[in-house]
């Protein structure tokens, strides 16, 4: 038996190849009762839709049972020629907030995020080319999976960051201060003390109190890791 969202992907189908759209409200309701085998004409529709319509689709992932969505990441981080750049990190960090939602605890978010490996592989490739709000979302991941390529991008953003810090004299904006604390809390969570020389790097250059505060716990906890 089809499961119930099969009679309305082929009216989607009809109504698109006719030029007349449903309400973005309507596509969201419908992804709630499809699987991985929707994916691609979940791509598709928000590749062709207009980004009102593709962050209802992006935000309605997140009340799917099956969180297997890497085809969709993939897809939407390649359509390169079909929306500008801004509008598909938009909607990619959309997606990574609904589907990988920080009120998830640890497994349920190890769990989907080894279920999206190659998903995630994709996002973790292309990291140094994000904006921060994006870049924050993907290393946020990192502290679920991070094998050793990962951890590799991940010292790269770090030294990046310090380097910012020593160019603006310590001072963030709030976007800069926001991607930076996530790396810390991402590098405490995986606890490898070869993050130490970056986490102390930022500790000595910033004068953003958060940040600072972060940095020096972070810092501590990795020292003592090292010792031991």
């Amino acid at each position: 038996m089809k499961h119930p969202g099969a009679a309305f992907a082929a009216a989607i189908v009809i109504l698109t190849s006719t030029g007349s759209p449903l309400p973005a409200q309507d596509y969201a309701s419908w992804i709630q009762y499809t699987d991985r085998g929707d994916n691609p004409l979940i791509a598709q529709m928000i590749e062709e839709g207009d980004l009102s319509v593709a962050l209802e689709m992006a935000t309605a992932l997140g009340r799917r049972q099956d969180y297997a969505i890497h085809g969709i990441i993939l897809s939407v981080g390649q359509m390169a020629n079909l929306r500008p750049e801004w509008e598909r990190e938009l909607i990619l960090r959309t997606i990574l907030v609904e589907v990988f939602s920080p009120a998830l605890d640890f497994e349920q978010l190890e769990r989907r995020s080894r279920e999206n490996r190659e998903g995630i592989d994709f996002l973790v490739e292309s990291l140094p080319g994000f904006r921060d709000s994006l870049k924050r979302e993907v290393i946020r991941l990192m502290a679920y999976i991070h094998p050793g390529e990962y951890l590799g991008m991940l010292m790269t953003e770090g030294r990046r960051m310090a380097d910012l810090l020593r160019q603006q004299n310590g001072m963030l904006n709030g976007e800069q201060a926001g991607l930076i604390l996530t790396f810390l809390e991402t590098v405490g969570s995986i606890s490898d003390p070869e993050f130490a020389d970056i986490v102390l790097l930022i500790l000595q250059r910033s004068r953003h109190l958060e940040v600072a505060e972060k940095a020096r716990a972070v810092s501590r906890s990795l020292l003592l890791k090292q010792k031991s």
